[in-house]
């Protein structure tokens, strides 16, 4: 599978469908938390101002006006970087939006590696897990600009809680503009009988670089995307370990909680197989582009595949034992 990249990041295409979903649905409301620019929420704002709240920098305040006007019937688009939502606002994310399944949909940007040249107090990559674990939350991780387009008008037709990703980066295309998105669906991009590649948000994308360079070596990594993490498409996942048994898991987050989290939960009551999760560990990760990040923590498709060519290794050495 040939992969090109985007001209037009994540976040380009989340304030965009912000203003499409404006025009057909009147009850949406946008909230933003004085990053209106940054988070691109800034293109409602210009287009219908008088659904556009500004709560300035105060975060907790944020959740707490989203969720009152949730409770009113509207639906609201909570702004901010990730690191706000999971960690600055959490007590009002659970208490006033979780608990009492309101329609709030939370924008979590500049997750993960994408937000590293900002520092530390703005880093996240632990969103994942803390969403996962919120009662009545849906968590989604969307792979490209189609994936994250369809998934937002999904969530308009979805009552409830849902935390979404928007990265900043320009993702690769994954999908076409007709893909449909829908909650508790992956997809496999590429079949396989060694080993099974998962990847969520742009790092499938590195899934599927990495599977190409196993080819020329003989392994064949079959290749699945996983963008809503909860729900998660047990299904895939269990057939996948009957198909393969073996795992490896890459992620643009922490090993503990997201991807490899989720999917260990499953394999290990399910059908176990032999597992290996890629993704930050427990540090505090350095402030740097992040190309850089990717090569320093080696989550490059050359060091996924390293890492994939072993575990199918150990694999065939336990099957002739």
């Amino acid at each position: 599978m040939k992969i090109s990249f985007s001209t037009k990041s994540l976040r380009e295409t989340f304030g965009q469908t912000l203003v499409e979903l404006g025009e057909r649905y009147k009850q949406l409301i946008v909230l933003d938390a004085d990053l209106n620019t940054s988070a691109r929420t800034v293109l409602f704002k210009e287009r219908y101002p008088d659904r556009f709240i500004q709560c300035g920098i105060a975060e907790a305040n944020l959740f707490g006006i989203a969720a009152g006007l949730a409770a009113q019937g509207y639906v609201t688009f909570p702004s901010t970087f990730a690191a706000f939502a999971a960690r600055k606002a959490l007590d009002q994310v659970y208490v006033n939006i979780a608990y009492p399944k309101l329609d709030v949909k939370i924008a979590g940007s500049y997750c993960g590696m994408t937000a590293t040249e900002c520092g530390p107090s703005h880093n996240c990559a632990e969103d994942l897990a803390i969403m996962r674990a919120l009662p009545h939350v849906k968590v989604l991780d969307p792979g490209d600009n189609y994936e994250l387009r369809s998934m937002m008008h999904a969530m308009m037709a979805e009552p409830g809680p849902v935390y979404f990703r928007v990265a900043k980066v320009n993702a690769a295309e994954l999908f076409g503009p007709d893909h449909n998105f829908e909650f508790g669906v992956g997809h496999l991009l590429r079949e396989g009988r060694d080993v099974t590649l998962f990847g969520t948000g742009f790092m499938t994308a590195v899934a599927l670089a990495a599977a190409t360079l196993l080819d020329r070596e003989g392994i064949s990594a079959a290749v699945a995307h996983i963008p809503s993490l909860k729900p998660i498409d047990e299904e895939l996942i269990v057939r996948q370990a009957r198909a393969t048994g073996a795992f490896v898991t890459i992620e643009n987050h922490r090993v503990f909680g997201g991807l490899g989290g989720a999917v260990a939960e499953i394999v290990s009551r399910e059908y176990p197989v032999q597992l290996e999760m890629l993704g930050l560990g427990d540090t505090v990760f350095e402030a740097a582009p992040l190309q850089d990040l990717l090569r320093h923590y080696e989550l490059t498709p050359h060091a996924l595949a390293a890492r994939a060519r072993a575990l199918v290794t150990r694999k065939r050495r336990a099957t002739a034992a």
